[in-house]
């Protein structure tokens, strides 16, 4: 209440909470432990920006994994973090995927597959120089 005060963000109305328990799945924000979903949303055209970073700001002190169909400004190196498993995905990923046909710009950018690692797939740990699993 005091951040939005202090700096007249307008909050939009729903501000969503939910909590699930932990699952198995690699790429899931609730993978390996219990967690509570929080989202924040702006109408169209209204500004979102700070508001959004000031919010992200609460959830990295926390190790909050951003949902995936939601506005996040992480990283590929602060995501690898945060998840347990991400080499296990990127390895079968690259495997799958040698030549990123399935990858968009934001994909590339949210799994740093523009980095030489990543298209050096002997770089991955599990896999061969020619992209075959070991």
């Amino acid at each position: 209440r005091e951040c939005i005060e202090k700096y007249q963000f307008r909050v939009h109305f729903p501000v969503e909470c939910r909590f699930v328990q932990a699952d198995d799945i690699w790429l899931s924000p609730a993978y390996q432990r219990d967690s509570a979903y929080v989202a924040v949303h702006m109408y169209r055209g209204m500004p979102y920006r700070s508001y959004f970073q000031y919010v992200e700001e609460i959830f990295k002190r926390y190790q909050g994994r951003p949902h995936w169909g939601k506005m996040h400004t992480r990283t590929a190196a602060e995501l690898s973090a945060l998840y347990p498993s991400w080499h296990d995905f990127q390895r079968i990923r690259a495997t799958l995927d040698p030549q990123g046909m399935f990858l968009n710009g934001y994909l590339r950018a949210l799994f740093g597959a523009d980095t030489p690692e990543v298209h050096d797939p002997s770089s991955i740990p599990g896999v061969s120089a020619k992209g075959e699993l070991l």
